[in-house]
């Protein structure tokens, strides 16, 4: 991966508990880069962390800007950018990458946000109203003060707030504004890994169909280790292990001298993708469409297994 210094030139409270942060070229010129709706960039800090965040800004604005919530179980990428970042400090950023494309179409754009799912639905909401293209944004917060964004999106018509609803309320909400589909119309959902999974339900309940809902994950919504251990060869290197239950691929390759490419560790970014020669793979990641996974060509081992007792990677 090409890394670029970025210098922090703006910090920002964006809601409570959420950090707004503007990063542009370290020597000041001109970013190196472009990007569409929905892409996110890899942060590098450091301690070596690896973290991604959405970008909320175009790259006309000629920075990248981003929105951090401070997760109370944070692994360290929020707590230290909460905590530690600071004005003028240097970060590597990574070139972005989209998993989560705003799709073009003659349909309704429907962008369902939980929390701080919203960050990379702005950027969509943003480009919809620039081609003056038809969307709806619904932002689903548990108060006001959390909501990012907030100054720009109220009085917006387009735009509905659903604050402090409980699970059921939600559930019932959520069925509403998903009962009825407009032709073409597509569907983009980011939030917690709940309240996606009841977006989807009750939008396939409703009739939506699986290829017009696009989701994008903040946490792999599965385990990350394997339950069983398995034999591991690693042929481009002439090397194999045994992976230990509870053991992720990449730490067994490591213990056997073999370092595999990797970014967020969690099955999501696809920087450790790697070819699968021999076995079964069993998938875990969100990377991968259901296609490729049941392929079995290719594989993600920072989070991803072995369904037997064997696995051939090319590495």
């Amino acid at each position: 991966m090409n890394w670029f210094e970025m210098r922090v030139r703006a910090l920002r409270e964006e809601a409570r508990g959420v950090l707004g942060v503007e990063l542009a070229p370290a020597d000041d010129a001109p970013l190196p880069f472009d990007w569409s709706p929905g892409a996110h960039v890899d942060l590098r800090l450091p301690d070596g962390l690896v973290r991604q965040y959405s970008l909320v800004s175009r790259p006309a604005d000629g920075h990248l800007h981003l929105a951090v919530k401070r997760e109370p179980d944070s692994r360290g990428g929020s707590r230290w950018l909460h905590e530690g970042l600071r004005l003028g400090q240097v970060l590597g950023v990574g070139e972005p990458r989209n998993l989560f494309a705003l799709q073009d179409g003659p349909g309704d754009v429907l962008l369902v946000a939980g929390g701080i799912g919203i960050t990379p639905l702005l950027a969509m909401y943003r480009a919809c109203r620039a081609k003056a293209r038809p969307v709806r944004l619904h932002c689903f917060a548990r108060e006001r003060a959390g909501l990012a964004f907030r100054r720009e999106l109220e009085g917006q018509m387009d735009v509905h707030l659903h604050l402090g609803l409980e699970r059921a309320a939600l559930y019932d909400r959520l069925g509403e504004l998903l009962s009825r589909r407009g032709a073409q119309a597509s569907l983009y959902c980011c939030g917690p890994a709940g309240f996606m999974q009841q977006v989807r339900e009750r939008a396939l309940a409703a009739g939506w169909p699986d290829g017009a809902l696009y989701q994008e994950h903040f946490q792999p919504p599965t385990e990350l280790t394997t339950a069983t251990g398995f034999e591991l060869v690693l042929a481009a290197s002439g090397r194999q292990v045994q992976v230990m239950a509870g053991e992720s691929v990449v730490a067994a390759a490591a213990r056997a001298g073999v370092e595999i490419p990797l970014s967020c560790g969690m099955g999501m970014c696809g920087c450790c993708l790697t070819r699968v020669l021999d076995g079964m793979p069993e998938h875990r990641d969100t990377y991968l469409g259901a296609a490729e996974q049941a392929s079995g060509v290719w594989m993600l081992p920072c989070v991803s297994g072995c369904a037997g007792g064997r696995l051939v990677l090319d590495c």
